[in-house]
């Protein structure tokens, strides 16, 4: 990384020289050679000083650059990390859903419409356990973990509807109830899919601007 004040630095160190040559010079035509040693002395003793100082601060700024790098980079995995997570939900997603994981009746949890115990409640608890990790490595809150339990809530809610679907009796009233209930599922498979794709769009620009 190239240091901005590198310009101006010279310039002036540039300057400095030259008019303690011209100085000199002016006063060596005088013939005040021992004022002269003594001008020379001191014009060298403050470029010294000035020399040892930027080299201390570009030590100094050299170090920070390490360490933001060396945090980027932290983070970057974090990220990374994070959206293996991420697409771990997405495939058991579609697979307990629209697969052949979907079986009414494996467990009493299952049966009643929960996620307990299933492959995707666990791989909504690792997503949740990542997005804590990157809320605390980008210092961002909670933002990520409130992405993470939003997908959890929808899945939950997903579950039930489709524990609904499969197991109401079509017959009699609930008959007249089923297009409200394949509405609501509807609408659950495109909320699910539009926080998928904003976390995932999220995910993005974080990485972009870590990179």
């Amino acid at each position: 990384m190239k240091n901005p004040y590198a310009p101006g630095f010279w310039c002036a160190l540039c300057a400095l020289v030259l008019l303690s040559a011209t100085y000199f010079y002016g006063i060596m035509l005088a013939h005040q050679i021992d004022k002269a040693m003594v001008f020379l002395d001191s014009a060298s003793a403050l470029i010294a000083v000035m020399a040892i100082g930027v080299v201390a601060w570009a030590s100094w700024q050299n170090q920070k650059i390490k360490k933001r790098q060396l945090e980027q980079s932290k983070t970057l995995v974090v990220i990374w990390d994070t959206k293996v997570a991420l697409r771990r939900v997405e495939t058991v997603f579609d697979r307990y859903f629209w697969g052949s994981y979907w079986q009414p009746g494996r467990t009493f949890a299952e049966v009643m419409g929960e996620l307990t115990g299933t492959p995707l409640e666990k791989s909504l608890e690792a997503l949740k356990k990542q997005c804590m990790l990157l809320d605390k490595q980008a210092d961002d809150g909670h933002h990520w973990l409130s992405n993470a339990r939003e997908l959890s809530d929808v899945a939950t809610a997903m579950a039930r509807e489709r524990y609904q679907l499969d197991f109401c009796d079509p017959r009699g009233e609930s008959r007249g109830n089923s297009m409200v209930i394949d509405r609501d599922f509807e609408v659950l498979v495109y909320t699910w899919s539009a926080r998928l794709k904003s976390f995932d769009h999220q995910l993005d620009a974080l990485e972009v601007q870590y990179s």
